[in-house]
C-alpha cells in the first residue's frame, strides 16, 4: 500500500492530544447528576442492553474520522507495471575452480551453521545464490553465462527465458576436488573440472557473444577468488583489446574478486577425501595468495570496475552496485486509487452513529 499524500497521517497523532485534552476538562468540570438518598435501588437495577451499546456511538465517531485521515491521505495500490525501452544484455562469467569451495567464516560462525545440521554456504553457493536474485531482477536484459575453471566454455548463450536461466544455474555443480587413482578428474558429477582457473578464456568468449549481439548496452560480469593460470589468451591481452574498443561497442566489465580474506577456510583432506567429523565437513586456513593488484590492472585495461568482497556480506552489497547502477529499462508504475472504499466506510460509520444517537440509542435527559 502507498499513500500519495501521507504528511495526512500526521493528523492521526492529534487524536491521543484531544482524548486527553477533554478527560482533563470533563475531570475538571462538575458532571450533571441526579441526587438520590439511597443507591440501593440503582445498584440492583439491570442495565439494558441500549444503555451499554449507546457507549459505542463515540467509538464509531472516531472510527469514521480515523478512516477520513486515511482516504485524505489517498492509498494507492500498484495496479500494473509498464515496461518501456530495451534492456541490457548481460554475459556473466562464473568461477567453478576448486578454491570456490572455501568459505569465508570465521570457525565459531561456521559452527554455528554445522550445529543446525547445514554446511556454511562456500563462495560458489553464494555467488550462484546472489545471481539468481540478481536474475530476477532483470526482467527486460539478456542474459548469458559462461563458467570456467581449467576451461571455459558457454554455458549458455543470451536469452530473455529466465527461468531457464535459473535452472541452468541451479544445475551447476562444483567440483569439491576429491580424487580417486582409478578415475581421473572430479568423481562428484561436476559441471567443470575446478583444478585451474581460466580468468583469460572465459572474458573472451564473454565479450564475442557480446560482440554479435544488437542490445543496446551490453555488460561482462566476472566473479573469480583466484588467478589466472589455464588460459590459452592472456587475462591482459584480452582486458585492453576490450578497453580498446570505442565506447558504444565496448561492453562494460564489472569484476567481483570474492574471499581471501583473513577469515578464509577450505575443507580439510585426507588423501583424496575431505575429512569429516560427526558427519560434517572439517575446515582449515585457506591461504590463496591471490595477485589483487594484477586483476586491477585487467579491469583497469578493459576500462571497467573492480570490487574486492572478502566475505559474504561485502560480495553483496558490492553486487548491489551493479544492480543499481546498470539498468536501461524505464519502470513505469501505474497506481490506483484507494480512497474512496475508505471514503465510504467513513461516511457509513457517520451516517450509523447519527442515525442510532436520535433513535433506538437517543438520550433522554
Amino acid at each position: 500500500m502507498h499513500f500519495a499524500n501521507p504528511e495526512f497521517l500526521f493528523v492521526l497523532l492529534l487524536f491521543p492530544v484531544v482524548w486527553g485534552f477533554k478527560r482533563w476538562r470533563r475531570g475538571g468540570a462538575a458532571s450533571p447528576a441526579v441526587r438520590f438518598a439511597n443507591f440501593l435501588a440503582l445498584d440492583e437495577a439491570p442495565v439494558g442492553i441500549r444503555a451499554r451499546l449507546t457507549a459505542l456511538l463515540p467509538a464509531l465517531r472516531i472510527a469514521a474520522l480515523l478512516l477520513l485521515v486515511v482516504a485524505l491521505a489517498r492509498p494507492q495500490t500498484e495496479d500494473y507495471e509498464t515496461l518501456s525501452g530495451q534492456g541490457l544484455d548481460v554475459m556473466i562469467c562464473l568461477d567453478m575452480s576448486g578454491s570456490m569451495n572455501a568459505v569465508d567464516m570465521d570457525l565459531d560462525e561456521i559452527a554455528a551453521w554445522q550445529e543446525k545440521s547445514q554446511e556454511p554456504p562456500n563462495r560458489f553457493r553464494t555467488a550462484v545464490d546472489t545471481l539468481k536474485e540478481f536474475v530476477k531482477n532483470r526482467r527486460g536484459d539478456r542474459i548469458g553465462l559462461v563458467v570456467f575453471a581449467s576451461e571455459a566454455y558457454l554455458k549458455f548463450p543470451l536469452t530473455l527465458d529466465h527461468s531457464t536461466v535459473l535452472r541452468q544455474l541451479d544445475s551447476l555443480v562444483l567440483d569439491n576436488m576429491e580424487r580417486r587413482q582409478d578415475k581421473p578428474g572430479c568423481i562428484n558429477n561436476c559441471t567443470i573440472n575446478g583444478e585451474r582457473t581460466a580468468i583469460g578464456d572465459a572474458l573472451s568468449k564473454a565479450y564475442k557473444r557480446l560482440e554479435k549481439s544488437d542490445g543496446r548496452g551490453k555488460l561482462i560480469v566476472l566473479i573469480t577468488d583466484g588467478n589466472d593460470n589455464a588460459s590459452k589468451l592472456k587475462p591482459m591481452d584480452v582486458a585492453t583489446y576490450v578497453g580498446s574498443q570505442p565506447d558504444g561497442a565496448r561492453p562494460g566489465v564489472y569484476t567481483f574478486l570474492v574471499g581471501g580474506g583473513p577469515k578464509s577456510k577450505i575443507p580439510a583432506r585426507v588423501g583424496g577425501s575431505m575429512a569429516r567429523q560427526m558427519g560434517f565437513l572439517s575446515y582449515v586456513p585457506y591461504d590463496e595468495h591471490v595477485d589483487e593488484a594484477k586483476i586491477r590492472e585487467m579491469v583497469e585495461a578493459a576500462r571497467g570496475t573492480f570490487h574486492a568482497a572478502y566475505d559474504e556480506e561485502q560480495f553483496r552489497q558490492a553486487f548491489s552496485t551493479l544492480e543499481r547502477s546498470e539498468h536501461l529499462e524505464q519502470k513505469v508504475a501505474l497506481r490506483k486509487e484507494q480512497f474512496l472504499p475508505f471514503l465510504l466506510a467513513a461516511i457509513g460509520l457517520l451516517f450509523l452513529e447519527v442515525a442510532a444517537s436520535v433513535t433506538v440509542l437517543r438520550r433522554y435527559p
